[in-house]
């Protein structure tokens, strides 16, 4: 081909980067190459083009030239750029070598220059070596206040953004976790909107989510990543590419449905697998944690290896299987060596690994160690205040209690973790803390009670498909024999939750949002009792109510007059929150002022299927309250449940 058909090319290739067809525009690019080398600016862009499609080598070698002709024009800003460019790509494969030497090229190159946002990258590459290498928070937080401060002077967000999820990561290690999510929950803002670059929009949101999920914050994972799943549906963004599938299969997998964060993981590893080889290790350890819970040991022994030879650190979950095989010794070294790397600048580390340290020790017989341990955890749990932390800490209290013959402290704990892991949405973690009710409930003779807890036990045990658990649970159950438990009952049960609390919270601050829970609360409670509800507890941190009723009609009726009371409220004021409800009447088992049991999950599971504005509930109690509908029954799967269930939408608008 001619001149003219090679500038043609360039020019389909610039027309494909500029509407974010990567596969167009990189063919374009890779062409008029070959034609004619590229300059810096199309090599730039070739380099990104090749990003986005995995295209390691070609994304390196683009980028390399485009940093020798910036350097060779004299342009060392730009220059720098790239260098820390490269570093990353380096670092994200591990070249640890030669990502070093790429640093080093961009801190020469910046030498005296004026503050820009090449700089302010640097500064924020020193503060992530500061923090992750060698955990030094006060050396990262002077680099990051630096970065943040050059880009808001260069008004560059994608820097701003970047220095804000770091420094709040920071913050939140240190304890000061409301400080810390503020900084963070502002730059997903940022990045949800649209104000970012893409890259930068698919960095902040796995930065916000890994640190979500570390703290043990499901509730604003979750909700984060619905809106980032949403703003990766925007023209070139793709998964960044893997990483929101890979994030969100780690929810899944937390909420029960292990069948589809497997088939989210294994679809996410085949895009991950030229792009990052740590993200491929996060996944392969997700797989051996499905693997684990559900029994196939096997498994997860070739999951938690492949995790480890792609550089991730495969604690505690190997731990935990080496557990299950009858090697306590072995999973407890696995432990220390783990919690001595961990250190005690990163107490979220470790506060994932103490839960297991504590069976471990026990597993050993050494009572006293593990109630340190569970110790260590409390006061963790205390410092940072989530649910799950909360949780574990619970549960490790009652598994102390119990091998130090503390039944009635074992029981108090243990219906402490049950609530905290329902409120969590972890219906496994829960199950296993109701098995462990069970066991401190018969060392206080109450027979009633632990064939309650084991009952709700199994059901979801075998629901979720945790063989091992449904085999130790059932055994325990067959020791106790048969006995009238008179505690099943029959009740219809409201699931209520306040939509998007998270972005809520960002957007209005502390203050702001607890005005409005007081009159959401107020009005939810007014309510429940107008139509003969009682409330059973409230869940997700305060943003959402479990009530329960003796027949479908008064139930339908309370969420309608729920859903016209807000929406009343919200002409008059201006702002009220929307709110979600799901309605369904089933069995369950009554054990104190609390109901356990499949209809109980069932009705959580349709209230978490519903839509801003709406009430969803099951056909069957629909029709039971003769409630006007706004559409077809429809058969939808619920997270964690085996079969279907048949749901309905109720209308409430006047």
């Amino acid at each position: 081909m001619g001149v003219d058909g090679g500038e043609q090319r360039l020019a389909d290739a610039r027309a494909g980067f500029d509407r974010s067809d990567w596969p167009a525009a990189f063919d374009g690019f890779v062409r008029a190459d070959a034609d004619h080398p590229l300059e810096a600016e199309d090599l730039e862009r070739a380099g990104l083009t090749a990003m986005w499609l995995g295209e390691f080598e070609s994304c390196i070698e683009f980028r390399q030239r485009a940093f020798g002709v910036r350097v060779a024009a004299g342009d060392g800003e730009r220059a720098a750029g790239l260098a820390i460019d490269l570093c990353v790509d380096h670092a994200l494969r591990r070249h640890d070598a030669v990502a070093l030497g790429w640093a080093q090229r961009a801190t020469t190159l910046l030498e005296g220059s004026e503050p820009c946002a090449a700089l302010g990258r640097l500064e924020e590459l020193q503060a992530l070596v500061a923090l992750e290498i060698f955990h030094d928070v006060a050396t990262a937080m002077r680099h990051y206040d630096e970065a943040l401060r050059i880009g808001r002077l260069c008004n560059d967000a994608d820097l701003v953004a970047g220095a804000l999820v770091g420094s709040g990561t920071a913050l939140v290690r240190t304890g000061r976790v409301a400080e810390g999510l503020r900084r963070v929950d502002e730059a997903m803002i940022d990045a949800v909107s649209g104000l970012l670059g893409g890259v930068q929009t698919a960095r902040i949101y796995c930065g916000t989510i890994s640190l979500c999920q570390a703290l043990g914050d499901i509730r604003r994972a979750s909700e984060w990543t619905e809106q980032a799943v949403t703003c990766s549906g925007r023209p070139g963004m793709g998964d960044f590419p893997g990483d929101c599938r890979m994030h969100r299969a780690e929810i899944t997998r937390l909420r029960g449905d292990w069948v589809g964060a497997e088939s989210e993981l294994r679809t996410a590893m085949i895009a991950l697998e030229r792009w990052s080889p740590d993200h491929v290790g996060q996944a392969w350890y997700e797989l051996g944690e499905i693997a684990l819970r559900r029994g196939e040991l096997d498994g997860a022994t070739e999951a938690f290896e492949r995790a480890a030879a792609c550089g991730k650190d495969p604690q505690p979950g190997l731990a935990m299987l080496r557990l299950a095989q009858g090697e306590e010794s072995v999973a407890l070294a696995l432990l220390r060596v783990a919690a001595e790397n961990a250190g005690d600048a990163d107490p979220l580390a470790v506060g994932q690994l103490l839960p297991v340290i504590v069976e471990a020790q026990l597993a050993c017989g050494d009572v006293q160690a593990a109630r340190e341990a569970a110790e260590r955890l409390a006061s963790i749990a205390k410092v940072f205040g989530t649910v799950v932390l909360d949780a574990r800490a619970a549960t490790s209290r009652a598994r102390v209690a119990l091998a130090a013959g503390a039944a009635d402290e074992a029981v108090a704990s243990a219906r402490v973790a049950v609530n905290l892991w329902r409120d969590a949405g972890a219906p496994y973690e829960a199950a296993q803390a109701q098995h462990l009710l069970a066991e401190a409930a018969i060392r206080t003779d109450d027979r009633e009670v632990a064939i309650v807890e084991l009952e709700a036990a199994l059901a979801t045990f075998t629901s979720l498909g945790a063989m091992r658990d449904v085999e130790e649970a059932q055994r325990l159950r067959d020791r106790l024999g048969s006995i009238a438990i008179g505690r099943q009952v029959r009740r219809t049960f409201m699931f209520t939750d306040i939509v998007d609390s998270t972005r809520l919270v960002a957007e209005m601050g502390d203050i702001g949002w607890s005005t409005v829970l007081h009159t959401h609360d107020r009005t939810i409670r007014d309510l429940l009792r107008s139509h003969g509800g009682a409330e059973v507890k409230q869940r997700g941190g305060g943003d959402g109510f479990f009530a329960v009723f003796a027949v479908p009609t008064d139930a339908i009726d309370c969420a309608v007059a729920i859903q016209r009371r807000f929406a009343e409220q919200r002409k008059a004021d201006g702002f009220v929150p929307e709110i979600r409800i799901g309605v369904h009447e089933a069995d369950a088992l009554l054990s104190g002022n609390d109901f356990a049991g499949l209809g109980v999950h069932e009705a959580a599971r349709i209230a978490a299927l519903a839509e801003a504005g709406e009430i969803l509930a099951s056909a069957t109690t629909a029709s039971a309250a003769g409630a006007a509908t706004d559409a077809p029954v429809r058969e939808v799967p619920l997270k964690g449940l085996t079969d279907p269930l048949a749901i309905q939408q109720v209308a409430w608008v006047a």
